[in-house]
């Protein structure tokens, strides 16, 4: 079946599309990521899955047909709700200048959170995956996805822009909410068949 994934993120393509070439679930399901290249249209609010619930909306209303879309923040502990589901909009005005929002003796403990909303003409449901980790004192590495090069994740001391998209899926917060999707959409409602061992083996 196809999965329709509304985005013209290069980033978001780019890292659907590894995961879905590389996951059990969408092969046994024969589930393929179709990306439809569309600027949804995204509120401005500091609550993620109210940004999410109105862009899956409206990518249904342009594709007609279920479709999900993906959307991120990044929330300091020291700054409740900032950068927060606005982080892209504050990233692409400050760029590295996000790391200096923590003052001395701030925390830099930090979520990163992704929400993927899915939407079939009927009904509207996210999904949610998040990491932990911390925020560096200045940007490193080449992937330069948004915020990725400002974010530590735990285990690591390494940024997202250091580790780059593959070495990313094993912690990713988008990776962890598209496994929440298909264990919620897809697992749940077609579970695998059990069948029972012949007499004589029990």
């Amino acid at each position: 079946m196809k999965l329709y994934y509304v985005t013209t993120n290069k980033f978001k393509i780019d890292e659907a599309v590894d995961y879905f070439r590389n996951n059990e679930v969408a092969s046994r399901f024969g589930i393929e990521i179709c990306i439809i290249e569309h600027n949804v249209q995204e509120i401005l609010d500091a609550d993620i899955h109210k940004i999410v619930e109105r862009k899956v909306i409206d990518a249904f209303a342009h594709v007609g047909r279920p479709c999900v879309v993906e959307h991120g923040g990044l929330f300091f502990d020291a700054l409740p709700k900032l950068p927060g589901a606005l982080g892209k909009i504050i990233w692409d005005a400050v760029g590295e200048r996000m790391c200096q929002f923590l003052a001395q003796g701030d925390s830099r403990q930090a979520t990163a959170r992704s929400c993927i909303g899915y939407c079939d003409g009927k009904t509207v449901k996210t999904y949610h995956g998040e990491t932990r980790g911390r925020i560096a004192e200045r940007a490193r590495g080449d992937y330069v996805f948004h915020w990725d090069t400002i974010f530590i994740p735990e285990g690591s001391d390494q940024t997202y822009g250091e580790i780059g998209r593959e070495g990313k899926r094993a912690s990713s917060q988008v990776v962890k909410a598209w496994e929440a999707f298909l264990g919620g959409t897809f697992a749940a409602a077609h579970p695998p068949r059990f069948s029972p061992p012949p007499p004589g083996n029990l």
